[in-house]
């Protein structure tokens, strides 16, 4: 009962969230980010208790989900504290990739995936990160001193996204990994947005800040939710 009644407050809270925060960057907004984020994670702690079999799954989708919490909170101090943008966004960065290894072997781990697999998943993944910084003059993009840590940080976004996509395929179709599979790729289209948002100009309007965080959240939240459903 408790998941279900997270999850509701939790995808109100943010939607809430996602319209205040097109407004811009605040205090205010940074308690609501937290809130919101604590519902995602929170969603995946109720998951966990509802379906205990999948603990270990759920444990490392919850511990990549706080990393993720706590990236959430350096990036929006990175707007209130201008002079030390550097730092919060590379802290943000860090926390986001380490989140993302868990959210990886939670499902290598999970489906017992092959190494074959893994490693054809690693090449796809290294080629989509390079190909994203490589791509930044067509993209109208300046990454500038971030280039390297943008790339390695894509890879792994991408890496999560194409072994949930083949954990999907090799379940065949399983719910949970469906969810999976879903709540990364809507986490892929917000980092896309965001580093627009970030690094390119003129978007960083209020649609581009409001289409971020709802593709962040439904990504997160679909996330969480496939702990309750991976057998």
């Amino acid at each position: 009962m408790f998941y279900y009644i997270v999850l509701a407050v939790g995808v109100v809270v943010s939607l809430v969230f996602c319209i205040q925060r097109s407004h811009g960057f605040s205090v205010k907004n940074l308690l609501f980010k937290s809130v919101s984020s604590l519902c995602y994670l929170l969603t995946a702690v109720f998951a966990l208790i509802n379906h205990s079999e999948a603990y270990t799954y759920g444990s490392l989708i919850i511990m990549g989900g706080a990393l993720g919490l706590v990236g959430d909170i350096l990036l929006d101090l990175k707007g209130i504290y201008k002079d030390q943008e550097r730092i919060y966004l590379k802290a943000g960065f860090i926390f986001f990739l380490v989140g993302h290894i868990f959210y990886i072997c939670s499902i290598i781990y999970s489906l017992k995936i092959k190494w074959w697999i893994v490693l054809i998943c690693i090449v796809v993944s290294a080629l989509i990160g390079i190909a994203t910084v490589a791509s930044a003059n067509i993209m109208k993009v300046h990454y500038g001193a971030y280039r390297k840590i943008v790339a390695v940080y894509v890879a792994f976004l991408a890496m999560t996204m194409v072994i949930a996509i083949v954990a999907a395929l090799v379940s065949g179709f399983q719910k949970g990994y469906v969810l999976m599979a879903v709540g990364s790729v809507l986490f892929m289209l917000s980092d896309a947005v965001l580093s627009n948002t970030f690094f390119g100009r003129g978007k960083d309007k209020p649609i581009h800040l409001f289409v971020n965080h709802f593709l962040y959240y439904a990504g997160q939240y679909l996330i969480a939710a496939s702990v309750m459903f991976v057998k």
